[in-house]
């Protein structure tokens, strides 16, 4: 199936996103995994390698670095994946139905540690309640950061959205889900010795 078309707004920066239905999209009506800034899709290809039965969304608002992710999965024939170019909070908002997606990744969102500039983070309180209407039942959300500042932040944003979670799991230098798999920016800080923080949502 073709790309969902993106619609510029006249005079305006952002974009507005035609509702996807999945099982139009991939052609099946399995579950649906989406990743939320997949830069070079490394993590997301190889999960949907692993994972025949699933089915992979990237998104991330940098073409240059997902359409390597892209080729990726071109070169590979796979089936079961897909990247699209677009704004989180905007897509999830227009175009990914309510209770549809069985899991969320959210990886090494960029910190933007000086004060002034937090406001553009994109792990906020309103972006929970959005993953949150967009899962399934039980549903999950996997987070991870290298900054050690930004995740007592992640955790104060949990907390103040604690009602829509059955479970919170959180580890430090141990991935929650599909430990024998990587990201890119993960192998890295790994390498340098970084502690690496994780945190896993289970839907209420």
């Amino acid at each position: 199936m073709a790309e969902p078309r993106v619609v510029p707004c006249s005079g305006k920066r952002d974009e507005k996103y035609e509702p996807i239905v999945f099982r139009e999209f991939f052609g099946n009506s399995h579950p649906v995994e989406l990743e939320i800034g997949c830069g070079k899709g490394k993590f997301l290809v190889a999960r949907a390698i692993g994972n025949p039965g699933t089915n992979f969304l990237g998104i991330d608002r940098v073409s240059k670095f997902m359409n390597i992710g892209k080729t990726r999965a071109q070169k590979r024939a796979l089936p079961n994946i897909r990247f699209l170019r677009a704004e989180g909070k905007a897509f999830l908002t227009e175009a990914i139905a309510l209770g549809s997606v069985s899991l969320f990744h959210i990886y090494f969102p960029d910190p933007w540690p000086k004060r002034r500039h937090q406001v553009r983070r994109v792990f906020t309180s309103e972006l929970l309640v959005l993953l949150h209407a967009r899962l399934v039942p039980g549903g999950l959300v996997e987070i991870a950061t290298d900054d050690k500042d930004y995740f007592v932040a992640m955790k104060k944003t949990i907390a103040a959205t604690v009602e829509l979670w059955e479970n919170v799991c959180e580890t430090v230098n141990e991935r929650i889900l599909d430990g024998m798999n990587k990201t890119s920016y993960e192998l890295k800080w790994a390498a340098e010795g970084r502690p690496l923080f994780y945190a896993e949502l289970k839907k209420r």
